[in-house]
């Protein structure tokens, strides 16, 4: 049972990888949409992409749940303390932050024409439409290559190497968002603090 557990986990692994690869590379178009029609259609193909992206993570974490009811800890400890978080941390980011961002934009565009506003342009900067799917596709090859690597029992010295390239990576894709970014943040803090201007007693008792 073990054996077929794990093939089917690991091919789904592969799968979620391959998914998430191709929703980077679609999250990455956003920006060059240039219409809020192209916008539309993209924002709806990543969605439809991220559904896959969700099953194939969904059926890799089935997979854990099953050898953690029917197999001794021998067989899942590593799949729990390991291959959960790097599994479901992306997926739950993508599922609360990058998917409702992704709903807005695609509704709010289903009724808009024309270039993009300058609002959405700055939006689509955001490294949540990107840096959740760079981690899910990462997340899922490092825990394909701990799962083929890793002996019974559990040796924990053996994925030491994978998790530090693992966070190695991440952080990288982050410093690059943030330096990238940083344009963006300073956009929205100017924003900010227009809005509050306007907002303020001041400002209201002056109209």
């Amino acid at each position: 049972m073990y054996s077929n557990l794990a093939i089917i986990e690991m091919g789904f692994c592969l799968i979620l990888f391959f998914t998430a690869w191709l929703a980077t590379k679609q999250s990455l178009q956003l920006r060059r949409s240039g219409t809020a029609e192209r916008l539309h259609r993209k924002c709806r193909k990543l969605l439809y992409m991220t559904g896959w992206l969700t099953l194939s993570a969904f059926i890799v974490l089935i997979c854990i749940g099953w050898m953690i009811t029917s197999l001794p800890s021998l067989f899942w400890e590593d799949r729990l303390t390991l291959n959960v978080p790097l599994i479901v941390a992306p997926l739950l980011a993508i599922l609360f932050t990058t998917v409702p961002m992704l709903f807005g934009l695609w509704k709010e565009t289903s009724t808009t024409s024309g270039k993009l506003p300058d609002k959405i342009k700055h939006e689509l900067r955001s490294r949540l439409f990107v840096l959740p799917y760079q981690a899910t596709a990462l997340g899922a090859a490092t825990s394909f290559y701990c799962t083929l690597i890793s002996p019974i029992p559990y040796d924990k010295l053996k994925v030491t190497a994978p998790l530090i390239l693992y966070v190695v990576i991440m952080v990288m894709l982050w410093l690059q968002h943030d330096r990238r970014f940083g344009s963006l943040r300073e956009w929205l803090r100017t924003r900010r603090t227009l809005d509050l201007e306007e907002d303020s007693p001041e400002t209201r008792t002056q109209v």
